[in-house]
């Protein structure tokens, strides 16, 4: 274990080493880099393959190294070749022998190895934890709840695709300052006037919007992008990553196939889990429930609810709606089947993960029906040449937004603030 251990730390021998990591390679070669800040906290990291969790892991280590921490007390390891908890129980006890002092910890890719959580518990609750950071990473989070380490000094943190501002800030750096000076809306009308401040910028804002609904917020392929088009391996990646998880977890890659295609078909309508099981001739709607939960445990897509609007209690025997999380994966899977989904959809399921990433997000089907509803606002996405007040329902919403392509004006009677979609998602924390 020692061997393997020490391969995957060239530093340990030489710390200029870190500088020849092909991941820090590629990313100190960018023109405008992704930051990312190291915390001296227990941290589990939980995002899809491919969105840069190693990327990240290898630059908190560049960082400790510069800072002046000892290489043989930062051991990097990828755990996707350990088979059980024992293992990884093994490999943490090899490094306490190996180092001295504070130690900096950093488990990639540990969530497909069995009973994983029992070895981290192990480790917490033992003298290995004292005068130790522990970074760890996965790519599911099944199994994993809120309470997974209950009463141990250890966070759950989501790292997701970037969102449409931190796009936003890398393809157009000088957005920036202005971004930072908006404070979250928390009424319609603060939204409104967030929007007016960001209007002088609207051409600039609305490039990023498309570029980002071409490259998503995979880093790979936004850097693609930004330096001409996203390669036909970035997509096979994409495809790859996502198929092999469903096909690590012992599902299979026909039926998750058929679902993906069926959603895609019917890309933010409401959907019947059993109608959607007939149609796709897979045997019970109770199939499809597990496949779509299986599909937001990797970080895949999310389900959408419906809701009363007072209570906010979802109605999960309901009709619902699945948005995939990022456009690429969207376009991963329409180049894949050979079937494109409409940019209004598209724009609509950016919205909805955009909001569901800082509220509870959920959908309103009565007389008519209102895109997302969130504990602050009702939003009604309508990506078209001109909009109205009146294309916002008439329901029971206080605070509302309609999202227009380029409209923008507050009604105040109705206490409605049009705005452009972009100019909004730019306000988000």
């Amino acid at each position: 274990m020692e061997e393997l251990i020490s391969l995957q730390n060239p530093w340990w021998k030489n710390k200029e080493e870190i500088y020849n990591d092909d991941k820090i390679k590629i990313a100190l070669s960018k023109e405008n880099p992704l930051k990312y800040g190291f915390e001296k906290k227990n941290k589990i990291i939980i995002g899809p393959r491919q969105v840069g969790k190693t990327t990240y892991l290898k630059l908190a280590i560049l960082e400790l190294i510069e800072k002046g921490i000892n290489p043989r007390n930062i051991m990097y390891f990828s755990c996707d070749l350990l088979k059980d908890y024992r293992e990884i129980i093994d490999v943490l006890k090899a490094f306490e022998q190996l180092s001295r002092g504070e130690r900096f910890i950093f488990l990639d890719e540990v969530t497909f190895v069995d009973r994983w959580e029992r070895a981290i518990k192990f480790f917490l609750d033992s003298p290995m934890s004292r005068g130790a950071t522990i970074y760890i990473t996965g790519s599911t989070s099944a199994g994993l709840k809120r309470e997974s380490f209950p009463g141990r000094p250890i966070k759950v943190e989501p790292f997701l695709p970037l969102s449409f501002k931190k796009v936003a800030i890398l393809t157009t750096p000088s957005l920036e300052s202005i971004l930072d000076s908006l404070k979250t809306p928390s009424t319609p009308l603060e939204a409104y006037e967030n929007a007016l401040k960001l209007y002088p910028y609207f051409d600039e804002i609305m490039s990023a919007f498309y570029f980002y609904l071409s490259s998503g917020g995979y880093p790979r392929a936004v850097y693609e992008l930004l330096e001409g088009e996203i390669g036909t391996d970035t997509y096979e990646m994409i495809y790859n990553a996502t198929i092999f998880d469903v096909t690590k977890l012992r599902r299979s890659e026909r039926i998750a196939l058929s679902i993906i295609l069926g959603i895609l078909k019917r890309y933010g309508d409401r959907i019947s889990l059993t109608s959607l099981a007939k149609e796709l001739e897979i045997g019970s709607h109770t199939t499809v429930r597990d496949y779509l939960k299986l599909f937001e445990e990797l970080f895949i897509g999310r389900s959408y609810f419906q809701a009363e609007l007072n209570s906010f209690i979802p109605l999960l025997r309901k009709e619902r709606k699945f948005y995939f999380t990022d456009p690429l994966i969207v376009e991963t899977f329409s180049r894949r089947f050979g079937f494109s989904v409409d940019t209004p959809k598209k724009v609509e399921g950016v919205v909805g993960e955009h909001l569901k990433r800082s509220f509870e997000t959920y959908f309103f089907y009565g007389s008519r029906e209102v895109d997302f509803i969130t504990p602050q606002f009702g939003v009604e996405v309508k990506w078209q040449n001109r909009v109205r007040g009146s294309d916002f329902p008439r329901v029971g919403v206080k605070n509302k937004l309609l999202l227009s392509k380029k409209d923008i004006e507050f009604i105040e009677n109705r206490n409605l603030a049009v705005i452009p979609a972009p100019l909004f998602l730019l306000q988000l924390p």
